[in-house]
């Protein structure tokens, strides 16, 4: 009997945490690293240029041009059978549910090297919810957060936007150029600059702030609340 092999891909921008990820992989039987990237947009575009798609995504929080909530947030409306963990050092409940409401399934502390990441894989790969318990943080339902996001999203739908107009308002709101968006999107620079302008019609702004702005107030792309420590 053929045993299925589980694909695992790690986005995180430290080198530090992908090798310790990668680390743990190597010890899971059965678990294969499909692909390391060091920013959630780059792992959009990958995703686009290929069919093999990893059945695990362990995404960081934190992270240049696209941060882990607008990762999880764009894989889950276009890639929903990638199934996300976050791994990272922020442990405040808001973070965990923005990500968890944006649709990851298990959220992994990055304290003591992320020593229950295997069993996070093993809970997630079965369709569970894991919550790491170095968190200390309980009753995080997400199918009441995911309720709240299909609330937020149907506001969109009814805006009546092509797939297409739906990916622009998530990859614009990020940090990334439109050459970038044009290349992840296997289209022209021109293409996207005309997609932006009828979107931008529809939310009824001039300017790239505030369509972010307005993108951010509606729910139709999301932000992680990221909580820094005051220098």
């Amino acid at each position: 009997m053929k045993t299925s092999i589980l694909t695992i891909a790690v986005v995180d921008d430290s080198v530090k945490w992908t090798t310790i990820a990668e680390n743990h992989i190597k010890k899971i039987e059965g678990c294969f690293l499909l692909i390391k990237i060091h920013d959630g947009f780059s792992f959009v575009e990958w995703c686009n240029h290929h069919k093999q798609l990893p059945n695990i995504a362990l995404i960081d929080v934190e992270m240049p041009k696209m941060d882990g909530v607008q990762l999880t947030d764009f894989l889950t409306d276009h890639f929903p059978r990638i199934k996300i963990i976050a791994i990272s050092s922020h442990a405040n409940r808001e973070v965990v549910e923005d990500m968890i409401g944006c649709g990851a399934l298990g959220y992994v502390s990055k304290l003591h090297e992320m020593r229950n990441l295997p069993l996070a894989i093993a809970e997630v790969a079965n369709g569970y919810v894991y919550i790491d318990p170095v968190l200390q943080i309980k009753n995080i339902n997400r199918e009441e957060l995911m309720e709240e996001r299909k609330k937020q999203k149907k506001t969109l739908e009814n805006l009546k936007l092509s797939l297409k107009q739906k990916e622009i308002i998530a990859l614009y709101t990020t940090s990334a150029g439109q050459k970038e968006i044009a290349t992840a999107l296997s289209t022209s620079p021109k293409t996207i600059e005309k997609r932006v302008k009828t979107v931008s019609e529809i939310l009824n702004v001039t300017n790239r702030q505030e369509f972010t702005l307005e993108s951010f107030r509606k729910g139709f792309a999301r932000l992680a609340r990221i909580f820094k420590p005051s220098e």
